[in-house]
């Protein structure tokens, strides 16, 4: 059982006051049984302040006047007790109305029907949270996943590259009732927001945003763009050409044009010639680098690489150009998967094959 920490605040706070009210109505009665209060004038008022005979002096020598008439400064103040219950009261007040505040903010009231105070304020920061999330798609996000955040085409008929965000998969009233995958969608959204995603060219990968990351935003404007994306409705997400017109360049989308496919042997060209030679008259850079201009009908040259083919295995080629030291170990050729990737290991590989044939 999940107990609310504001309920327990609550408790605690009237009891708090209830302790208060009590200790103070005890101190007041045991004022009262200690020392009754009654009113002194006369000859009795003086006997509880002077010596019995003493006069008191005024500023000049010359003159002795007798006790004044005027009250006591201890019988003005005589009124105490009310004052420091005046004071306890308004004490007690503020307390009682910040433990009723952690009561009532929890409830549902003609003022909040919904289900009072806290949850008010955290729907009105939801719905902050949207349409500040809005125009950060507008100005963001709005040329690779549409305006409608369903991507597709945009009306130009280009194809987007992004992928869609305004489906079912991310919405909050889609997922509710599953809290795991609830949080797994949200996760999902904020990570890939904060470290965008990698693709095979000719594909366009995703940039990451967070400011960790090199991007442009904060933690806050990654929520506010995720509270989008999962409580967005569709007024919301239909309105976003106008909030585009509001906050970013005209509404149709500017996609560039995709990056070239590179061939292999301009990977090639501009990896392995740095050792090898491609042409059948001239020789490598490297004396240690064999002439590759025939190696698409001759075949490995190594033992180790050779073996590597007789074993059967379809990626012989792709395992040397990405990590020749592992297939044959002390060899000069360096590892190049890192430095091209799959898709470059494979451009220079079928590149490769195709060579003296």
């Amino acid at each position: 059982m999940t107990i609310d920490t504001n309920v327990v605040l609550a408790i605690l706070s009237i009891v708090m006051f209830g302790g208060l009210v009590g200790y103070f109505l005890f101190l007041m009665r045991h004022q009262e049984a200690a020392e009754p209060e009654r009113e002194v004038y006369g000859v009795e008022l003086l006997e509880q302040h002077y010596e019995p005979g003493a006069t008191v002096e005024q500023p000049t020598p010359y003159f002795v006047a007798p006790i004044p008439a005027s009250p006591d400064p201890l019988e003005i103040s005589a009124n105490l007790d009310k004052k420091i219950l005046l004071g306890g009261l308004m004490l007690f007040a503020l307390f009682g109305m910040t433990g009723l505040y952690f009561v009532i903010q929890g409830f549902a009231s003609p003022l909040y029907p919904d289900g009072g105070i806290r949850a008010a304020a955290v729907e009105h920061q939801l719905r902050l949270d949207v349409r500040r999330g809005k125009a950060l798609y507008a100005s963001l996000c709005y040329d690779c996943h549409g305006r409608d955040g369903r991507a597709g085409t945009n009306p130009e008929g280009q194809v987007l590259p992004g992928l869609p965000l305004n489906k079912d998969a991310f919405k909050y009233e889609v997922l509710k009732d599953d809290p795991s995958a609830l949080d797994t969608a949200r996760r999902l959204i904020v990570t890939t927001i904060q470290r965008g995603r990698k693709r095979a060219e000719p594909a366009y990968s995703m940039p990451a945003w967070h400011r960790a990351e090199g991007g442009p935003l904060s933690d806050w404007q990654i929520k506010q763009l995720t509270d989008l994306i999962m409580y967005g409705s569709e007024e919301d997400w239909a309105d976003m050409p106008h909030v585009r017109e509001e906050h970013a360049q005209p509404v149709a989308e500017q996609i560039p044009p995709p990056p070239a496919v590179p061939s292999g042997d301009v990977v090639a060209a501009n990896t392995c010639a740095v050792c090898h030679s491609f042409q059948q008259d001239r020789p490598s850079t490297n004396a240690l680098a064999p002439n590759l201009w025939n190696y698409g009908a001759v075949g490995p040259i190594n033992a180790e690489l050779k073996a590597l083919k007789d074993s059967g295995d379809a990626d012989w080629l792709a395992k040397w150009v990405s990590n020749a030291p592992e297939v044959k170990p002390g060899t000069a050729m360096p590892a190049y998967g890192g430095q091209l990737g799959e898709d470059g290991v494979r451009l220079v590989v079928e590149y490769l094959l195709t060579l003296g044939k």
